[in-house]
Order: structure tokens, then C-alpha cells, then sequence
């Protein structure tokens, strides 16, 4: 233990980074010789790396192709990745972001933890504790907005613990900058940007008062920073779409006969699941760490000082865990978003770290501490090596992709050899068309969705001479009516099309005129 101990002591953050860049780059290598479709079987996976790229490749490329429900820096920040072809269509771009954001958001882990516990051991276990959870690892490896989220809250938490120790202003600054980008990651931090701000203000309004008005007014514009983000989305979906809440559908949960659930899933009592997602996910002995770091903070009074800490890593997953207790989000055994969960895993790490200190101070015997950290640590084996635990975000995104995903893939590769040149009509629902055009390899300039039948133009390939259409069969909630339309007036479209492929799921279409 020792011997450890003097090896991580100063050189710890960068083991750690050389450690995870390590294990998720193997993790990426293995999965995708398994299957080249693995880094995108989340159908949001695709749909955010297609997002991203038609910023730079598609009819209108732009800003414009921004929203409307999801937030717009991930697809941003994955602009120079999907930039290059091999990258884009192989889904490899989702790990060139994602391995970077879990590498940073563990070492960030690490110095918090070294800065509260003094031990670079207790600190490299704890970021360990999150960076090796094979759950994150494999969120690292996809294009969807998590590790992004985990990054810059990370940041922003390290952030304000220097601020609380140091009374430095720079470090408020960046905690609000880091919230702030966080805000426009993901909507669970919009709490921890009106928390961030609240202090900031808080604090504003008191030394306005006791010192004088420049510092009060350098706080109160840090305060509003950490809104900045919320406050450009909601001007966004107002000059876009003419609704500052155009983002936010009132209808998040599709009850059991819904359009918009058609597998039916079967929700299990909500509360007891949630607790069979967390120790599924983290296991048991991370909580109990958990659990002793808050009762220390709570008892020692020189460690109440990082209760706020705490608060504030904490917030992200209290408010994904209220809305799935108030089942306005999906999280289910049998079907999918057990990722949902991950903030978890910040709040887990640092406070876990002071449960672990707690533990080294009352226990000086190196084996029942070694033993410890290695209970702590083998979470990762058990969920690789034990079916009924397994890596649940890894199997979710499975359970999505080994269906109308990969039927959609499958066509996607038909078209792309079909395909000679023209514009290509999807009339596929949700998330479908997305993966058909990674499949393709085709230029996403090539591709028209047509996805809200309302207000459409329902012979609108047949007006606009579009040299193919792609249908889908399966009748999506965005796709239902023009389906039906074209499906059951084949006169029609067989007036100006020819049938070039069909099977059960997809019928392609050429035009006549484009021979």
C-alpha cells in the first residue's frame, strides 16, 4: 500500500488521464470489431452526430438547423470530428469528444477529492470510482451529450471549491462559466445554474454592502453569467420559431397505449426501480462510501465547510431523479435511459472520497484498507463478468439498436450502392432517417426528411421532381400520415416512380424522369 501510495502521490492526475485514454480507446478498439454500428446504437446517438454534422453538410447548412429540444453545444463541439468523413460515418467522432470529457472530468475529480482529503491515494481511488465504471466508459464512446454534461458540472464544481477556499472572484468566474456551458449541454444543469447564480448574487448583494459597489457588481454579472445559457436558448426558440418554449413539449412520458411508445414497455413501480438502476450501476459499496462521506461532513465541523459542495453536485442528479419519480421521464428495467442516472456518479466520487478518508482514519490496519479500496473497485468486474447486473447503458443502447435501428442501417447500406446521384426523399419517422443516412455514406446534402406531416406538402417529391424516395413501412407518430398516403395510392407515385427495392420495412423509388 505504501509503495502505491508514493508512486500516485505526485503523479497521480496524470496516471489517471493515461489510465482511462488507455481503457476507453481499448473499449472502443474491442466493441467495434464486434460491430461497426456499436459507437451509435442509441438512436439519439445518430441523431446527434447527423445534428452536428448538417451544421456544415446538408440543403441548409447553418445555425438554422439548430434545435428544437435539444441543446446545441455538444453538437458544436463535435463540428471539427464529423468534419471528416471516416470520422462521421464510422461514429468514431462521438469518442474523439467523449474519451477527452471522461478523462477531464476524472482528473477534475481527482484534485477535488486531493484537495479535501490531503490523500492522493484516497483521491485516485475516488476518480476511479467514476472513470472505470464500464457504464460511463461506454457513454464516452458515443456521440450523445452526457460526458460533455459530466465535464463541464466537473469544472464547474472544482471551480467553486477553490472559490470557497480561496475567496478568489477568477474562480467564481469560471464556476459560472462552466455552469453556464453545462446549461447548454443538458437541462439538468439548469438547476445548478440558478443555484450558481443565487450564491453569486448572494454574495453580490453582501459585499455591495459591507465593502463597496465594484466587487458587488462583479458578482451580480458572474450571477447573471451562469444564466447567460438558459436566457440565449430561451431568445433562440424565440426568434427561430417564434416560442421561447418551443423546446420543451408539455408531453415528455407516453403513457402505456401512446403512438409515441410503441413497444408498450413495462414501467415497474418507479421508486424501486431507480434503486435497482443506482446499485446496478455503482453497486452497493461506492453508496456505503457515499453515506459515510456525508455523516462526516455532517459531524466533523472543519468538513462542513464542503456541504455546499456537495449541494452542488448533488442538484444535476436530484432533478433527473424528480422527474423520473414524478414519471415525466423514461427510465425502465426492460427498455432504456438507465444512463439517465450517471450525474449520480459526481455527487458518488467526491463524496465517496470522504467516506473512504473516513474509513483510512478510523482503520490503520494496509490490509482491511486495501481491502476497502478493492471493493470499492470491482464494481467494473462484476458488471462485465455477471449477466443479471451487466453494463446497463451498453445494453440499453443494444436493446435499441437490434431492431427497427438496425433494419434502417441495413437500408441505409442498400441505398448507398443504389444511389448514382439527386436528391433522396425520407419518409421514415423519427431517428430512422438519421441512421439510414450514416449507413449510406452519402453527402448529407443529398437528403431530404420529411418529418411533421402537418402543414407538409404531401406530394411534394412528385412537384419538386426529387430523383428518390425512401419509404418506411413502419408507421411512426411523424411518419404515419405520409406513409399511409403514398402506401395506399401506389398509382400514384408509380405514375412518376419506379419501384427500385422493396421488402417489408423500406420501399426506395426512383424517378422515371431521371433514367
Amino acid at each position: 500500500m505504501r509503495s502505491v501510495q508514493d508512486f500516485i502521490r505526485d503523479r497521480a492526475p496524470h496516471v489517471l488521464a493515461l489510465l482511462l485514454l488507455l481503457v476507453g480507446s481499448a473499449t472502443g478498439i474491442i466493441l467495434s470489431r464486434l460491430d461497426s454500428h456499436v459507437f451509435l446504437y442509441f438512436g439519439d446517438a445518430a441523431s446527434h452526430i447527423v445534428k452536428a454534422r448538417q451544421l456544415i453538410d446538408s440543403q441548409h447548412p447553418g445555425i438554422e438547423s439548430i434545435g428544437t429540444v435539444w441543446l446545441p453545444l455538444p453538437h458544436f463541439l463535435l463540428v471539427p470530428f464529423v468534419s471528416i468523413d471516416s470520422l462521421f460515418y464510422s461514429g468514431i467522432a462521438g469518442p474523439a469528444l467523449g474519451i477527452p470529457c471522461l478523462v477531464g472530468t476524472a482528473v477534475l475529480l481527482l484534485l477535488i477529492v486531493r484537495r479535501i482529503s490531503g490523500s492522493p491515494l484516497i483521491a485516485f481511488v475516488s476518480a476511479c470510482l467514476f472513470g472505470l465504471n464500464p457504464n460511463v466508459i461506454y457513454m464516452a464512446l458515443t456521440p450523445m451529450n452526457e460526458l460533455c454534461l459530466l465535464f463541464f458540472v466537473t469544472l464547474g464544481g472544482y471551480a467553486f471549491l477553490r472559490w470557497r477556499e480561496d475567496e478568489n472572484d477568477r474562480w467564481l468566474l469560471l464556476c459560472a462559466f462552466a455552469v453556464m456551458l453545462a446549461s447548454l449541454c443538458r437541462y439538468e444543469a439548469w438547476i445548478l445554474a440558478a443555484f450558481v447564480s443565487l450564491v453569486a448574487a448572494y454574495k453580490g448583494i453582501s459585499e455591495w454592502n459591507r465593502i463597496g459597489k465594484r466587487r458587488g457588481v462583479r458578482l451580480l454579472a458572474i450571477a447573471l453569467l451562469s444564466v447567460a445559457g438558459i436566457l440565449v436558448w430561451f431568445w433562440w426558440n424565440k426568434f427561430e420559431f417564434g416560442d421561447p418554449f418551443q423546446f420543451a413539449p408539455l408531453k415528455y412520458r407516453p403513457a402505456p397505449t401512446d403512438a409515441h411508445n410503441p413497444m408498450r414497455y413495462r414501467q415497474e413501480p418507479v421508486f424501486m426501480t431507480l434503486i435497482r438502476v443506482v446499485l446496478n450501476v455503482f453497486g452497493p459499496v461506492a453508496l456505503l462510501a457515499l453515506v459515510a462521506g456525508v455523516a462526516r461532513v455532517k459531524r466533523v465541523p472543519a468538513e462542513r465547510r464542503h456541504m455546499l459542495l456537495l449541494v452542488f453536485f448533488s442538484l444535476p442528479a436530484l432533478f433527473m431523479f424528480a422527474g423520473i419519480l414524478a414519471d415525466s421521464i423514461l427510465i425502465d428495467q426492460w427498455w432504456w435511459n438507465w444512463r439517465f442516472v450517471l450525474t449520480f456518479g459526481l455527487i458518488l466520487s467526491v463524496a465517496g472520497g470522504m467516506g473512504l478518508s473516513e474509513f483510512f482514519s478510523r482503520v490503520g490496519s494496509r490490509v482491511a484498507r486495501g481491502l476497502a479500496v478493492v471493493a470499492l473497485l470491482i464494481m467494473p468486474v462484476v458488471q462485465l463478468t455477471v449477466p443479471s447486473v451487466s453494463v446497463a447503458t451498453y445494453e440499453d443502447a443494444t436493446k435499441i439498436f437490434h431492431g427497427l435501428s438496425k433494419d434502417a442501417a441495413a437500408f441505409g447500406e442498400k441505398l448507398g450502392v443504389i444511389h448514382k446521384e439527386g436528391t433522396i426523399v425520407l419518409l421514415t419517422g423519427s431517428g430512422l432517417g438519421e441512421r439510414i443516412m450514416l449507413s449510406s455514406w452519402l453527402p448529407l446534402k443529398d437528403f431530404r426528411v420529411i418529418r411533421c406531416p402537418g402543414g407538409q406538402d404531401i406530394l411534394g417529391p412528385i412537384r419538386f421532381g426529387d430523383h428518390y424516395v425512401a419509404i418506411g413501412k413502419v408507421r411512426l407518430p411523424d411518419s404515419r400520415e405520409m406513409v399511409d398516403y403514398w402506401l395506399s395510392r401506389r398509382e400514384t407515385f408509380l405514375r412518376t416512380y419506379n419501384i427500385l427495392f422493396e421488402d417489408d420495412q423500406y420501399i426506395l423509388l426512383e424517378n422515371k424522369n431521371h433514367h
